[in-house]
């Protein structure tokens, strides 16, 4: 039983990602972030976030969740990248919500991006919601 809904899961998915895609969306799987972006990210993730999410982001329970592996990229996929930026942004890091930048927020979603196996491209990851609403976050392709 738990096989046939894993099944139906990926299908329903995939068919999200069709029509997310035909709609003229691009996804975490295109490319939506630099490298060099990512690299910023990630000296802001150590300074900002590592302290609570680890340094390789695999969080510490339900106040820390993880921000890497199958269970953060299930709980994402589906949603946009300004969802995952926003809840960043008004809620980090927890002993000070809101304070980093919008830029060094996106550097750190980039970041969070590289590290849950999602391919660069060659151009940063934006800061603007509007723009990051229409990326969709799908986990990547094994």
């Amino acid at each position: 039983m738990k096989q046939s809904v894993s099944l139906a899961a990926a299908i329903a998915l995939g068919l999200a990602s069709l029509f997310v895609r035909a709609q003229g969306h691009a996804s975490t799987r295109d490319g939506v972030y630099t490298d060099g972006q990512a690299a910023r990210g990630q000296a802001s993730y150590k300074t900002a976030c590592a302290s609570c999410h680890g340094e390789t982001l695999q969080g510490s329970g339900a106040a820390t969740p993880p921000l890497a592996g199958q269970d953060f990229t299930m709980n994402w996929t589906g949603q946009t990248v300004d969802d995952l930026f926003e809840r960043i942004q008004t809620t980090m890091p927890a002993d000070h919500p809101g304070t980093l930048s919008r830029a060094a927020n996106a550097d750190i979603v980039a970041y969070i991006l590289k590290f849950n196996k999602l391919p660069a491209g060659k151009s940063e990851l934006p800061s603007d919601a509007g723009a990051l609403k229409q990326i969709q976050f799908e986990a990547a392709k094994e």
